[in-house]
């Protein structure tokens, strides 16, 4: 039986410790030992907050901030409006997947308000 992973924030101290380490040429293997992290999270976590090819553990934290503001944000969008949140929540109950309910709003009913993943937030 496979033992199940869990997935838990890189923090902040341990950005600033995978900067230092980097700095000092350890290897991602031995970064992710050292914090207590999977090998493949903590070559995620260079690769998508790195700024410029480097990694500035003070960027990546604004980086994932960020982040975690905005995916919240796509669904507060559902719940601010009334029409739009009843119209999903019947979709779903007929077991329509997000891109059908999202495509019969913007080609068959368009009527309902709606805001896809690329809208600008004014």
């Amino acid at each position: 039986m496979k033992k199940k992973k869990h997935y838990f924030h890189i923090k902040k101290a341990e950005r600033l410790e995978i900067a230092i380490l980097l700095n000092r040429g350890y290897s991602i293997r031995d970064i992710a030992k050292a914090i207590g992290k999977g090998k493949s999270s903590v070559a995620e976590e260079i690769k998508n907050r790195s700024t410029k090819g480097k990694y500035d553990p003070r960027q990546a934290n604004i980086k994932a901030r960020l982040k975690r503001k905005y995916s919240k944000y796509q669904g507060m969008k559902i719940r601010e409006d009334e029409e739009l949140e009843q119209y999903v929540i019947e979709k779903l109950k007929l077991d329509w997947s997000p891109e059908e309910i999202a495509g019969r709003i913007k080609n068959i009913d368009g009527h309902i308000k709606w805001h896809c993943r690329q809208t600008p937030i004014s």
